[in-house]
């Protein structure tokens, strides 16, 4: 246990400091503003592709395929599409939470930075436009970065008092908008100033200039097996302290897997043979641990377990964990600091994580199409809707199993333990 006390005296202040860092929590939230439209988006996606999906497209009139095109196509353009504009409003609406600061009028500045920055084209019968691609994953970085830059110089001006005052005769809301003025006005000319600076680039804009020399790079980097298993095993490792290791690590990770989710998604949409990315949102929400304490409850409350203790707890972990809740089996079995489950539920995931990756780059399994999939989503439907097959479902249930084996021998000798405590309990008990 000297290792373990060693572990958690340097791990759990480094995950306190992430958890509790204002820019990664705005991050997370802010991507949360998104998940309703692209969540929609994703239903939509998957049944206009039914058809192909099952192989009977050929067999239906040309006129429903076109209706399935026409009628659910357009509906990415306004919502997964466009989704580094939600995330922009987010970031900066939450990071002025944090300062206790108007949050609507720091959105607002916040997506105005942005949009300083987007190239805009000329079209003699549409006028001025915006190229969609510009507000998804090429956009999302600098994005990022406008909010964040945008809010805090939004927030520490406000705090500073530097603003128009209007009498309080002045119904409230028109007063905050005067007050928002000076410190919205000085974000939005700093940004002006950067889009007239990068004219005379060779990029010509800034999004151009971030996408290609930080987002690209990194998108390359993240999206790469050893940086997904060094994700994957933070995160597990996080849950075994007891700290929630998913929220600590997606916060760092998610404007990486949430650019190739979009870049997925826009090649599917446009019916690509082979999308640009394995790893991206999807396939870390799909593939990773999605099951694994479905597969072990059932094995052990109806195979294998012999002690009252190890049956009772597995059975009432197993109707959360249809829905992929973990905490009852991480804190009911328990696996916070439970030097037995610390091997199990480390490498389980690890193991599946390169099992599924392997799987999809041999062309077994389809790359995951970029969807937007509840975590919540029990398996097998998970799987199909990951990657519009139904061989997405069936690696999951091979990865259930995998991870369900690895788990069998430490939890049989947990079992074992409660089984002889129980036995001393009744032995003590009939004297």
């Amino acid at each position: 246990m000297k290792f373990v006390d060693k572990l958690a005296e340097k791990m759990v202040p480094f995950a306190t400091v992430i958890a509790n860092n204002r820019y990664l929590l705005s991050l997370r939230d802010g991507f949360m503003m998104a998940f309703p439209a692209t969540m929609f988006a994703s239903i939509m996606i998957i049944i206009q592709n039914l058809p192909t999906t099952f192989g009977f497209a050929k067999f239906l009139p040309e006129a429903f395929n076109t209706f399935l095109n026409d009628f659910f196509g357009p509906v990415g353009n306004a919502t997964m599409s466009i989704s580094a504009v939600f995330i922009v409003y987010g970031i900066g609406y939450q990071l002025a939470g944090h300062y206790k600061q108007p949050q609507i009028f720091a959105g607002a500045i916040s997506l105005s930075s942005f949009i300083m920055l987007l190239p805009f084209g000329q079209d003699e019968a549409m006028g001025t436009f915006i190229p969609v691609s510009k507000l998804g994953a090429e956009g999302m970085f600098v994005g990022i970065l406008s909010a964040i830059v945008a809010t805090e110089i939004y927030c520490r001006i406000s705090r500073t008092g530097f603003t128009i005052k209007m009498p309080d005769s002045v119904p409230p809301m028109i007063a905050e908008s005067f007050v928002a003025i000076i410190p919205g006005a000085a974000p939005l000319f700093l940004f002006n100033l950067i889009r007239y600076l990068f004219t005379f680039t060779t990029w010509g804009n800034a999004v151009d200039f971030v996408y290609e020399i930080l987002q690209r790079p990194l998108m390359g980097l993240g999206g790469t097996l050893p940086a997904v298993l060094i994700a994957v095993f933070f995160t597990q490792l996080f849950w075994w302290f007891g700290i929630h290791g998913t929220l600590v690590v997606n916060a760092v990770i998610d404007p990486i897997m949430g650019a190739l989710a979009i870049e997925n998604y826009e090649a599917y949409k446009a019916g690509a043979e082979q999308l640009p990315h394995i790893i991206n949102t999807t396939f870390m929400g799909v593939f990773v641990t999605q099951g694994m304490q479905l597969g072990v409850s059932i094995t052990m409350a109806f195979f294998i377990a012999k002690s009252i203790r190890m049956k009772k707890t597995m059975k009432t972990i197993i109707a959360p964990a249809i829905f992929n809740v973990s905490e009852p089996m991480t804190f009911g079995l328990p696996i916070v600091l439970n030097p037995l489950a610390f091997i199990p539920w480390i490498v389980g995931p690890l193991v599946c994580t390169t099992v599924s990756y392997f799987a999809i780059a041999v062309g077994l399994v389809p790359r995951p199409i970029g969807a937007t999939v509840v975590w919540t989503t029990p398996i097998i439907l998970s799987g199909w809707l990951g990657t519009g097959s139904i061989a997405g479902a069936i690696l999951q249930v091979v990865t259930v199993i995998l991870m369900t084996l690895i788990w069998i021998p430490f939890l049989m000798a947990m079992d074992n333990e409660y089984l002889k405590e129980e036995r001393a309990e009744i032995d003590i008990a009939s004297e």
